[in-house]
């Protein structure tokens, strides 16, 4: 059951100047917390000198305090949405101070005294903070969730993969027996951009920008189709899956693509997509989803692309099928189907 709110951000580009001279201020702020992440606490109060609004320099110092963090880089301005001291204005009306003041499509920012235009085209609860770069505005917003609840009528299951010549993402309709095939240039960019940086022919992130931006459109489209079809969506569990990845010597660019491709992102995207639309999304176990059969659950042979099943008593025996296609139809079988180790024949 999904909840009854969920989070969205934007992007907004910006040309302001004046925000510029933050940014030193900010990188101080930020390596100070570093210094002293060993600390329980870091005060504003420590900082106070550098000339940053306390409200930045507290988020700032609440993000790079964390051990994890060795070195703070690429530090933006990060302006929360918090309301406090209560105030009364000479009619007797008590207000209370915002930090971000939204009203008729412009967002202030209070504590750096400026204002920019947004609308995202519906109405939201509140805007939870802004961050700020030095040539974009990231307004984090929450929305209420109105979607109807769906009850869903069948499977989708959804195989990915990083091969290149292979489709990214391999949705398989589990009642129709419908398959859609997504995502088959991913791998390709991965390559192309790889020969690039080997000749220094790649500037900023525009391979991270294109393949993000990719990620976004293949989760667009399996959530159009469980949505327009009344489906469940099933992914694999992923977790650690590049821990238990089989790395062959000579085979440098196959490693590569497995270490490069966002296994997460794609499937956090097509997560909260569900979501924002109330559709069941589940994690199965991915173990042998390419190596049974989708129609006897029995161990096949597998050939690269193809499988092949090689059970006497089904009605699949000895027919060739794309293996991204067959393990899609597992997984969504297993959402129905929980439990039952593969059997050998």
């Amino acid at each position: 059951m999904c909840s009854d709110v969920y989070l969205r951000s934007y992007h907004i580009k910006h040309n302001q100047q004046s925000i510029l001279e933050l940014f030193p201020k900010a990188q101080l702020v930020a390596d100070y917390a570093v210094q002293n992440k060993q600390r329980k606490f870091i005060s504003t109060k420590e900082v106070k000198h550098i000339g940053l609004p306390s409200a930045i320099s507290c988020q700032i110092l609440r993000k790079y305090s964390s051990k994890t963090i060795k070195k703070a880089t690429n530090v933006n301005l990060i302006v929360p949405n918090s309301s406090i001291k209560k105030y009364t204005l000479k009619d007797g009306t008590e207000k209370t101070y915002s930090s971000i003041v939204y009203e008729n499509e412009m967002v202030t920012l209070k504590p750096l005294k400026m204002s920019f235009r947004f609308n995202p085209g519906r109405e939201f609860e509140k805007i939870n903070q802004v961050e700020i770069s030095k040539n974009k505005f990231m307004v984090t917003v929450t929305f209420k969730n109105s979607a109807i609840e769906m009850q869903p009528q069948n499977v989708l299951g959804i195989d990915l993969n990083c091969g290149v010549g292979r489709f990214i993402a391999n949705a398989c309709d589990l009642e129709s027996g419908k398959v859609i095939n997504l995502g088959k240039c991913g791998p390709n960019i991965r390559k192309k951009y790889f020969k690039k940086r080997k000749h220094n022919g790649v500037k900023g992130n525009k391979e991270s920008r294109i393949m993000k931006d990719l990620d976004h459109k293949i989760s667009r489209k399996i959530v159009d189709y469980a949505l327009k079809n009344k489906l469940k969506i099933v992914v694999e569990n992923l977790t650690n899956i590049r821990n238990g990845a089989t790395k062959r010597k000579g085979f440098k660019a196959g490693n590569r693509l497995v270490n490069s491709w966002s296994f997460y992102r794609l499937q956090s995207f097509i997560e909260y997509k569900a979501k924002e639309h109330n559709i069941p999304f589940e994690k199965v176990n991915p173990h042998y989803t390419s190596q049974e059969c989708c129609c006897c659950q029995v161990i096949g042979k597998r050939n690269k692309d193809v499988f092949c099943c090689k059970n006497k008593n089904c009605e699949k025996y000895n027919l060739e099928r794309h293996a991204d296609v067959n393990a899609g139809f597992n997984i969504a079988k297993r959402s129905l189907q929980q439990g039952g180790r593969a059997q050998e024949t």
